[in-house]
């Protein structure tokens, strides 16, 4: 094995976590060429490939996923030994953490608050994204936990540790009537639904219940924002499917009602995933998770 460079090390770890040569290289403030090259001379260093230029989108060989950790330990250690030769310095960690998009209202402020006052040298990093994009980003240990929504008696996929820190109650909402009786399956399905995009865990379990009944999914409209769905749906554009805890905060919330749906049933439950490599993490990430289950209790 040749000697291999820090900063190509580092720049393997940009490459993962961004997801391409081209976010890395902007965020890197590089040409996407030196880029490839400092990512071409970790391999030779190592003397195997790490990335699968074959597949798109992107993608890391078995060899790659193996080495990212290490590349990650690699480099957090030589920074806390820098760090320890600076007088009086403490070392440092960076906490990678995913949280899915309906989750964000949480606003991690207190959790982070605590954890930043527990463990003041662990300087927190934070992603957005969907939930089963969330989980597949702490398998390859571009992060090293997610705050996750996971359709009840699932569990932390293999790779990963996990804890269940509180259910999450989805409604069915529609334009509000003064009387609303209980919709059949079939109903429900050739009413348009108003959506997160796809991705969205809630979504993807609307979905496969209603396929069990051989019912197709009709979405009239696509929007991140939950608010813009529940008003959107009080002007009776169509059904929703959102959490009682942003329901119950919504202005919007006069405009709608909860309508059950017979068949249709949506138990989730707030997970924080770990990496099983997540080293030197267990703690911090325990005192965060504990900070975040206490918040969700609080708000249910």
């Amino acid at each position: 094995m040749q000697n291999m460079d820090i900063n190509d090390a580092r720049t393997f770890i940009a490459v993962v976590e961004a997801g391409s040569v081209s976010r890395a290289a902007r965020e890197l403030h590089l040409t996407q060429p030196a880029v490839t090259r400092r990512v071409q001379r970790l391999e030779q260093a190592i003397g195997a490939q790490l990335i699968d230029r074959r597949k798109r989108p992107f993608a890391l060989t078995d060899v790659g996923q193996a080495a990212i950790e290490r590349c990650r330990r690699l480099v957090a250690t030589r920074d806390e030994l820098k760090a320890l030769a600076q007088a009086g310095a403490l070392p440092t960690r960076e906490c990678r953490i995913g949280v899915a998009h309906a989750l964000t209202e949480f606003a991690l402020t207190e959790p982070i608050d605590e954890l930043r006052t527990v463990y003041p040298s662990v300087v927190v990093r934070l992603f957005t994204g969907w939930s089963n994009e969330l989980v597949r980003r702490v398998r390859s240990g571009a992060l090293d936990a997610a705050v996750v929504l996971l359709p009840e008696g699932e569990g932390p996929p293999a790779g990963t540790d996990g804890n269940a820190l509180a259910g999450e109650q989805l409604l069915v909402i529609a334009a509000r009537q003064r009387q609303r009786k209980p919709m059949a399956l079939r109903e429900a399905a050739e009413t348009g639904w108003i959506l997160n995009p796809e991705g969205c865990a809630a979504r993807a379990w609307l979905q496969r219940s209603l396929a069990k009944g051989g019912l197709p999914l009709r979405v009239a409209v696509e929007a991140y924002n939950y608010e813009l769905q529940i008003s959107l749906v009080g002007r009776g554009r169509g059904l929703g499917l959102v959490p009682s805890r942003l329901l119950a905060r919504s202005p919007a919330r006069k405009q709608v009602s909860a309508v059950r749906v017979r068949g249709l049933e949506f138990p989730m439950k707030v997970w924080m995933i770990t990496a099983m490599l997540a080293a030197g993490l267990e703690e911090p990430l325990g005192t965060l998770g504990g900070a975040l289950q206490r918040q969700l209790v609080k708000r249910h």
